[in-house]
């Protein structure tokens, strides 16, 4: 049953209209060994920081904080890498390197677009694999 429950997680309901895939747990459930109980816990403990995140970075942003921009948007690289959100890692890239320059409409533009994307995933997340 576990093992079903996987590969469903793994290559179906990971999948976003285009056939890209807006996260993958192969890395976190590899992790665990395949205990789901485990990879539930971690996403609902993932899934709260990421609002709080993204959150802290528009209020950040609307203080003109760059560098607090800058370093937030860096510690959420990890937990996306291990998430498989390569879409959302490459836009906090962006996000990263826009408050360096303390760009002001690339940032608006790229942290609505992140909010956006983290709601998403939060909300697919919790759908597709927690309430599961």
């Amino acid at each position: 049953m576990r093992y079903r429950l996987y590969i469903r997680i793994v290559m179906e309901s990971i999948m976003t209209e285009n056939g890209d895939k807006i996260y993958d747990l192969t890395a976190l459930i590899d992790m665990y060994s395949g205990n789901m109980d485990n990879v539930k816990g971690t996403l609902v403990i993932f899934i709260d920081q990421m609002r709080k995140d993204v959150t802290m970075l528009k209020q950040k942003f609307s203080e003109n904080d760059f560098p607090s921009v800058k370093a937030f948007a860096h510690r959420m690289k990890p937990n996306l890498k291990l998430f498989g959100m390569n879409e959302m890692h490459l836009l906090v890239l962006d996000i990263e390197q826009a408050a360096l320059q303390s760009d002001r409409n690339a940032l608006d533009i790229q942290l609505n677009r992140l909010y956006i994307l983290a709601e998403t995933v939060c909300a697919r997340m919790q759908k597709e694999v927690i309430d599961n």
